[in-house]
């Protein structure tokens, strides 16, 4: 039986970059499908750029012979898979787990400067040694890409395609919105897909989206599958890559910062809990960030006086890992944190879209009035308030308003659990949008 694989929104932005010289990486958590990925990228170069199966070949490095091979001798290695009688286009050669290499950025630099027309395009599950350790001797020479576990709309591809086409026709209304300030043609109206589109959203904010997780209909080979990709997580990204996170204190420091998911993060608070000194529980949290785990938001501040301007907030990029931790796959309607669980999963998507840019913040000041999400997009802000309720009319929120109020943004967003509208104060057009069509 042949494989079937769902296509990812991240192909798109990786096209332009296929015929250009540089490298390509690709890094992400475990088992958000870049292998799958590579395949995906194989079938493409073979179907629409003409490519022969001699000139595509992937390696994985979990192979620890190939792995001593090339680090033995990388040259004669690569030089290996070439076709002997080359024609002018390249040859594309993936690695596949690529973070396995000791001074894999020199190695990667000498065959850069060495083999003409060879286009290697690189995964990892680690953002500190692909993009730091690899990445100072590729400046230049290499493109990097984030792939996370599905989003919601990949999601729909696999568990309900006719709602993921609804889905891609209502995105690209609020992303035009975000980025240019295009009112969506939607009127003030309960969104008539609403209750279908309900459903699958809270199954997706309860169970994640790692691809194989997602393409399961039992909910204990889902438990199973969670567990063990934070079990291979533990065994291999920590004790063997990085070498510094002990199991329990990491364990303790992941399953405390998932109950505080969308709250201020107190220091004190994690250390006690995990059992960590404050410059250690620093570094456990810098691994939790680079290998994919969790990232922090940072308070967004003009008036140190008035608002908050250290500690961060902390979400986890997957929220089927965050309630594995909890061991809580209870419905939102059966949850005492089903608010912070929505929450988390807009950060997820804004992250996708604007969090490598770091343009991402919350607000809040110290009296306590805030706004879930800031965002800065060509110079302009963007408040952005998480409202998972019933909506009839259009309502601002209090946080909201006062945020209008203090900076006078061109727009600002409204994720509903229903609703479409259209609001507006003082000059500040306000879009009402369900949350589930970021």
């Amino acid at each position: 039986m042949v494989k079937k694989y769902y296509p990812r929104d991240i192909i798109n932005e990786i096209k332009p970059f296929l015929n250009r010289k540089e490298y390509i990486a690709v890094v992400g958590p475990r088992q958000a499908g870049k292998t799958t990925l590579m395949n995906i990228l194989i079938e493409y170069l073979r179907v629409n750029s003409g490519f022969t199966e001699d000139s595509v070949k992937l390696i994985t490095f979990e192979d620890r012979r190939l792995l001593a091979e090339f680090e033995s001798d990388p040259l004669p290695f690569i030089n290996s898979y070439l076709p002997e009688k080359r024609n002018l286009k390249k040859f594309y050669l993936m690695l596949d787990e690529y973070q396995y290499v000791d001074d894999g950025g020199q190695k990667l630099k000498f065959i850069y400067d060495t083999i003409k027309d060879l286009k290697i395009i690189i995964t990892g599950s680690s953002s500190m040694d692909i993009k730091g350790n690899i990445g100072k001797f590729m400046v230049g020479r290499m493109i990097n890409f984030n792939l996370y576990p599905f989003n919601f709309g990949e999601f729909l591809r696999v568990r309900n395609e006719r709602l993921g086409k609804i889905y891609r026709e209502k995105n690209p209304l609020v992303i035009k919105w975000l980025y240019e300030g295009k009112v969506p043609e939607e009127k003030s109206k309960k969104d008539v897909f609403a209750t279908e589109m309900k459903v699958e959203f809270e199954e997706y904010c309860v169970w994640g989206g790692y691809p194989e997780v997602v393409m399961s209909n039992n909910d204990n080979v889902r438990k199973k599958l969670l567990y063990e990709i934070y079990n291979n997580y533990i065994l291999k990204d920590i004790k063997t890559l990085l070498e510094l996170a002990t199991e329990r204190n990491l364990y303790l420091l992941s399953q405390y910062l998932a109950t505080q998911i969308g709250n201020i993060t107190v220091y004190n608070n994690l250390s006690e809990k995990s059992s960590l000194r404050h410059r250690e529980l620093k570094e456990h949290l810098n691994i939790l960030s680079e290998t994919y785990i969790c990232k922090e938001v940072k308070p967004f501040f003009k008036n140190p006086q008035k608002e908050l301007k250290k500690n961060p907030k902390i979400y986890f990029l997957d929220l089927g890992f965050r309630n594995s931790l909890l061991n809580n796959f209870n419905a939102l309607n059966k949850r005492t944190d089903s608010g912070a669980i929505i929450e988390n999963t807009v950060f997820i998507r804004l992250n996708q879209l604007y969090g490598d840019t770091n343009n991402l913040n919350f607000w809040r000041t110290k009296t306590g009035t805030e706004v879930d999400f800031i965002l800065n997009i060509k110079n302009e802000i963007l408040p952005i308030e998480v409202k998972y309720s019933e909506f009839k009319e259009e309502k601002i929120p209090r946080g909201l308003i006062s945020f209008i109020n203090s900076f006078n943004p061109k727009k600002a967003l409204v994720l509903t659990k229903n609703f479409w509208g259209l609001a507006e104060h003082k000059n500040t057009k306000v879009l009402f949008t369900p949350v589930y069509y970021l």
